[in-house]
């Protein structure tokens, strides 16, 4: 037997946690046994004192056999997730205009909409393509997709209506800023299958409206948090995301935030915290200590759990098994744009330099095999994830941040857009998602 190549301890108290990054595995030992289980991963025979400790790191696999080739079995998942063929996920984006002006946005908002021809080239290649999967995932994104609300309607519905024929399931979703949306809007919404949305609120009133509004300048606080009330009151079937974008500036306020819901709906209510990024006068990272960081954020974690938010914390956030990084490494999956361009990642200014392929009039999707390939194609990882322990969590890290400058000696962990214990790792306080062992 030998130790697998993924096994990370863990300092907590007074004693240790053994954790595996590819099979999830977890044992907390106490100091004692420390030193015995590091002995025994370093190759030391089991005997009669410590015969039953070896047996837990066996049945654990925090030791396996000596023919396992565990970055194979890493590479196999990975090439696996890319081809997929049981989950078609597309994203629609019916315009990049938006109503807000939040001051940290990276998004370059211009007037756009999805023209009907493109709502009728998209509902032909939708009605072809969702009988070839088993589970359709629609999320719609922008900009602001409620600034085109008849076009999400429509082709909400029709997405809603051709799984149905065809006996496949429909997972809708919206991300929006909750501005547009009324009782009669939330209504038609959930009626044409959305049941799942992301909302964004980035602290109290004080906090959040110097933060995000409407490009006249004045706060759009009250307004949304009114309509996340109304929209999980609707239907007990609604499901939110609760996003809080962070900074130096809000993050001591978010309890605040989370004490305001009505108790009646937190648990409709899924809480999500991202540190802000970009420019130095509004990063997180760049204001912050990665340990303020990874404290604050497990004390908040701690607190929406308490007071019945939907709350995926600490080690709930390991999901073993991953497969890709993200969405834009499988090979169906799309992000179709208002004018029918097709692109891959969602961070990005969506002009046509973007693209990896065109929608035409019939409903053909139309490929650049060069910039497609550069995302479900080529390496796999860069060259140092092969001996980094953490990479069946990240399982090699956003091609997008690789491909930019030629950076493939660098990690391309990112701290935003993943697990809460990627962002551990990322802001190098691992030890705090394990507090609840």
């Amino acid at each position: 037997m030998k130790s697998s190549r993924y096994n990370v301890w863990i300092e907590e108290g007074c004693g240790s946690i053994l954790f595996n990054t590819l099979y999830g595995s977890i044992s907390a030992m106490e100091d004692g046994d420390r030193s015995q289980a590091t002995a025994l991963l370093e190759g030391g025979a089991p005997t009669g004192k410590n015969r039953k400790l070896w047996e837990q790191l066996v049945a654990q696999k925090h030791l396996v056999a000596d023919e396992t080739d565990e970055l194979a079995i890493v590479r196999n998942r990975k090439l696996a997730g890319i081809r997929d063929s049981n989950t078609l996920n597309v994203i629609l984006m019916p315009t990049l205009n938006c109503n807000f002006q939040c001051s940290y946005c990276y998004e370059v908002h211009r007037p756009s909409r999805m023209a009907k021809k493109v709502v009728g080239a998209l509902k032909l290649w939708l009605e072809r393509e969702i009988p070839q999967h088993k589970v359709t995932m629609l999320h719609w994104f922008g900009g602001e997709p409620l600034l085109e609300y008849e076009t999400v309607l429509a082709i909400s519905r029709h997405v809603k209506g051709v799984a149905g024929r065809c006996g496949t399931l429909a997972i809708l979703h919206m991300t929006t800023n909750g501005y547009l949306l009324d009782v009669e809007r939330a209504k038609e919404l959930i009626g044409a299958g959305l049941r799942d949305f992301q909302i964004t609120l980035d602290g109290p009133q004080s906090k959040h409206d110097a933060l995000r509004v409407l490009r006249s300048g004045n706060g759009t606080f009250e307004r949304v948090f009114t309509n996340v009330c109304m929209l999980a009151n609707t239907s007990r079937e609604v499901r939110i995301t609760l996003r809080v974008n962070f900074n130096h500036t809000n993050l001591d306020s978010i309890p605040e935030l989370l004490e305001a819901f009505p108790p009646a709906i937190r648990s409709q209510l899924r809480v999500i915290f991202e540190p802000i990024f970009g420019k130095v006068t509004m990063s997180a990272v760049c204001n912050i200590s990665g340990s303020a960081i990874s404290q604050q954020l497990a004390k908040h974690s701690e607190l929406a759990k308490s007071l019945g938010y939907d709350v995926v914390f600490g080690l709930s956030a390991i999901h073993p098994g991953k497969l890709v990084y993200c969405y834009a490494e499988r090979e169906h999956q799309y992000i179709v744009g208002h004018d029918g361009n097709v692109y891959k990642c969602s961070v990005c200014d969506f002009r046509a330099t973007d693209r990896v392929g065109r929608l035409d009039a019939t409903g053909i999707i139309h490929k650049d095999n060069a910039a497609w390939s550069s995302w479900v194609g080529g390496e796999l990882f860069s060259s140092q994830c092969g001996s980094c322990k953490y990479l069946p969590l990240c399982m090699g890290g956003c091609r997008q941040t690789r491909k930019q400058a030629n950076r493939s000696k660098e990690c391309s962990l990112v701290a935003t857009n993943a697990s809460y214990l990627l962002k551990q790792i990322a802001f190098g306080e691992l030890r705090e998602a394990f507090k609840q062992v």
